[in-house]
């Protein structure tokens, strides 16, 4: 039940009881049931405050931002990977010419 579905109903409950009392000229049992009614309302109300409250403080909602930072995750991630292809590539090629300095130094070697 909504909110404002609630309060409504406690003024419908209360003006229900207003009613009844002012036909019915004070009957006793109607006077208690009021009281009750009223007793009722009372802590429907401060359950419900209870309820907006927790409502209002309740953490923002940072789906937004998660799926933001997911996709920023996401592309970090091919760029690390593409980051890596290059590390291999460039060990590979610094192999190859660490064996060119090999095989030109046996051909030349120093005196």
């Amino acid at each position: 039940m909504q909110p404002r579905q609630r309060r409504l109903l406690a003024i419908t409950l209360t003006g229900l009881a207003a009613f009844a009392s002012i036909s019915c000229k004070e009957d006793p049992e109607l006077v208690r049931q009021r009281e009750e009614q009223r007793a009722e309302i009372n802590k429907l109300e401060g359950e419900l405050n209870l309820l907006d409250e927790k409502l209002r403080n309740a953490p923002a909602d940072r789906r937004g931002e998660l799926i933001q930072v997911q996709a920023k995750a996401k592309n970090l991630e091919a760029e690390v990977s593409s980051l890596e292809e290059n590390i291999i590539s460039l060990e590979k090629e610094k192999k190859d010419l660490e064996d060119q300095l090999k095989d030109y130094q046996r051909k030349y070697p120093l005196r």
